[in-house]
């Protein structure tokens, strides 16, 4: 029994398809000269790393960045009711 690789298929997804969609997608699947779920498969992760890339990065301009930059530069503020609060004991540490 081999070790497992990191692209070792373990999971499987079932979806339904229309006629439409499933015709569709062989074609494409053939046009690629892969299989059907290969194509899904590779399609989806596609997708999906596009998504998260989308919601984890974002773009500013060069002002944008300016205006960041000077926020990051000024000396931090002492706000004495949130001092005051870190400083109490939290309820599970009583």
């Amino acid at each position: 029994m081999g070790v497992k690789g990191k692209n070792a298929k373990t999971e499987k997804f079932d979806i339904r398809l229309s006629q439409q969609e499933e015709a569709v997608i062989k074609l494409a699947a053939a046009l690629q000269c892969t299989s059907p779920t290969n194509f899904i498969r590779q399609q989806a992760v596609v997708a999906a790393e596009a998504v998260v890339h989308e919601q984890t990065r974002f773009v500013v301009t060069g002002k944008q960045w300016q205006t960041i930059e000077e926020a990051m530069s000024e000396p931090a503020k002492v706000l004495p009711n949130l001092q005051k609060k870190l400083l109490q004991p939290d309820d599970w540490d009583k």
